[in-house]
């Protein structure tokens, strides 16, 4: 399966494939939406627009990623390298 990752619509009330194939291009790809990220398989959630850094960076961690603040923004940071990553609108 070419892509692993979907998205919630809540004004649609339905699932759509997110066209990424790494969890972090999913989540930007996502975020921008203002989209939930799931698992496509098991349907699990993984990321929430609508959630703190906290709960988000748990449910992250089995992918290598966490939500950080910095100063002008919410990124997502690989663990164990410490890369930031800033999405096409940051």
């Amino acid at each position: 399966m070419k892509h692993k990752f979907k998205m919630y619509d809540w004004d649609e009330g339905c699932y759509y494939i997110i066209p990424k194939e790494n969890i972090v291009d999913a989540i930007h790809y996502a975020w921008n939406y203002e989209f939930d990220v799931y698992d496509r398989e098991s349907g699990e959630l993984i990321f929430s627009g609508q959630e703190d850094d906290d709960f988000n960076s748990e449910m992250l961690e089995p992918y290598g990623v966490r939500v950080i603040e910095t100063e002008k923004h919410r990124c997502l940071q690989t663990i164990e390298t410490g890369e930031i990553h800033l999405a096409e609108w940051q």
